[in-house]
């Protein structure tokens, strides 16, 4: 490697702002493995380096040191789509950025800020880490949904597990999802949409949505809440509580059974004699399905409501 490779790999793996000391201590070591260039001038190149690091608004670093070359499962391929995609994403390919055990890394910066990625092997995992560069460039912020990234975000810091491997059972509630609402049997319907995203390191999934009905007289009654779910690993029990537009909170404890997940719910005012309710949210085929049941003493329940969320592709408007 040329000193400026070496250059640009260190100002990575720091990204970006180093002490004296630690260039010192890096030009010593490379000086006493005979890999700076004959006459080289290490500062200068540091220099170069931190103005070439921070120039871009965004940009995607791509480790190119041998455990992540190795590592990939397919190097050329992914390099190209690197190229081939980055949709007005500056893309560099460096030297070792460091976490070699996490291989193959990478490391986006947007404005001062900057995010690694780890366990990037495949095209796919590499389409879902452009895909949130992409979108984080656009927002010039790192704090937007990571979405299928989020499997892939890593802390060289804090060395804790990337996400919450429980929520991963429920991560058919990420992304953008919207639908019409029936009352079996009594007719009527609604509307609701909702927007799911990895929250806190992947620790949660927030949830903001919207559910609107029609009114007689021809208005819409329109409520919004968000909800944040996520795992105790202390009781091992996934729980979320609720935040509505009336100022109200509602804390839930929910149980899955294979795929789907329910939990007890409120019962609808206009719904007398019921004992009880629950929710039941269940995957399917571009998104999920989500009914209240509800049950009168000594029955078991019946369905409410039915509701088909399904994602709403980009640029779409309900």
């Amino acid at each position: 490697m040329t000193t400026e490779e070496l250059a640009r790999a260190f100002a990575v793996r720091t990204q970006g702002r180093w002490k004296d000391m630690d260039a010192d201590s890096l030009r010593a070591r490379l000086t006493e493995r005979g890999r700076l260039d004959a006459g080289a001038d290490f500062d200068a190149a540091l220099v170069q380096v931190r103005a070439w690091f921070f120039e871009a608004d965004a940009h995607l670093f791509v480790c190119g040191g041998e455990p992540c070359r190795k590592r990939s499962r397919d190097v050329a391929g992914v390099e190209g789509r690197l190229v081939s995609r980055a949709d007005g994403l500056r893309v560099s390919v460096t030297g070792c950025q460091g976490p070699c055990k996490q291989a193959p890394v990478g490391t986006l910066r947007v404005g001062e800020r900057c995010q690694m990625f780890a366990q990037v092997h495949d095209i796919c995992d590499w389409d879902a880490v452009l895909d949130y560069a992409a979108r984080a460039a656009r927002a010039r912020t790192l704090l937007v949904d990571p979405g299928q990234a989020e499997a892939f975000r890593f802390d060289p810091v804090h060395h804790h597990d990337r996400a919450s491997v429980p929520l991963q059972r429920l991560a058919f509630l990420v992304g953008h999802f919207a639908g019409e609402g029936r009352y079996p049997g009594r007719g009527g319907a609604f509307h609701k949409e909702v927007v799911g995203s990895w929250e806190a390191g992947g620790r949660f999934i927030g949830l903001r949505m919207a559910v609107t009905y029609p009114l007689d007289d021809g208005r819409n009654d329109v409520h919004e809440a968000l909800v944040l779910v996520g795992y105790d690993a202390g009781t091992g029990t996934y729980t979320a509580r609720a935040y509505t537009d009336s100022g109200t909170t509602s804390d839930y404890t929910l149980a899955l059974d294979g795929d789907r997940i329910l939990f007890a719910d409120r019962v609808p005012a206009h719904a007398a004699g019921a004992a009880g309710a629950r929710k039941v949210l269940e995957p399917r085929a571009g998104g999920y399905d989500e009914a209240l049941e509800l049950q009168r003493a000594g029955e078991p329940f019946r369905t409410y409501s039915t509701l088909e969320l399904r994602v709403v592709a980009e640029g779409r408007h309900d």
